[in-house]
């Protein structure tokens, strides 16, 4: 099956999935980082948090606002890039929240993959695949 310009289908279909390599949905396998956590007096410390932040491609400022409203609790990131929690958390519960913060903000809810966008417009978070080109919002915190 021939085109009018001269291309066959094959030559298309061909292309079409070589501009589309490396943008596969739910086939990649997305490892969640691991929070290294450090409890010393009062505070939990999240010693990895800047490499966390760099991995699921979102701000620090955002991934720490979550875990202050989530564990209810001020905190701040040092020189080190450090989060530094008031309050003693498990390095479960550390992880567990970190899983939830990957589910709804970095991973696509329509085809899974973390190759995703995060940005705010006005009042509502909008979360947009690279993969699939699917737009999701929700309520900003």
């Amino acid at each position: 099956m021939s085109s009018g310009i001269g291309y066959s289908y094959e030559s298309l279909l061909e292309r079409a999935f070589t501009k589309l390599a490396g943008k596969k949905g739910s086939e990649e396998i997305f490892e969640v980082p691991r929070a290294s956590v450090l409890i010393i007096g009062g505070k939990t410390i999240i010693q990895n948090f800047r490499e966390i932040a760099r991995a699921l491609g979102r701000e620090e400022d955002l991934l720490k606002r979550y875990f202050m409203k989530e564990f209810n609790t001020p905190g701040s990131v040092n020189e080190a890039g450090q989060l530094e929690l008031k309050g003693k958390f498990s390095s479960t519960a550390v992880n567990q929240l970190l899983e939830r913060f990957v589910q709804k903000y970095v991973k696509c809810s329509t085809c899974g993959s973390a190759h995703t966008k995060l940005y705010k417009r006005g009042k509502v978070f909008v979360l947009k695949c690279d993969a699939c080109g699917a737009e999701t919002t929700f309520q900003a915190f």
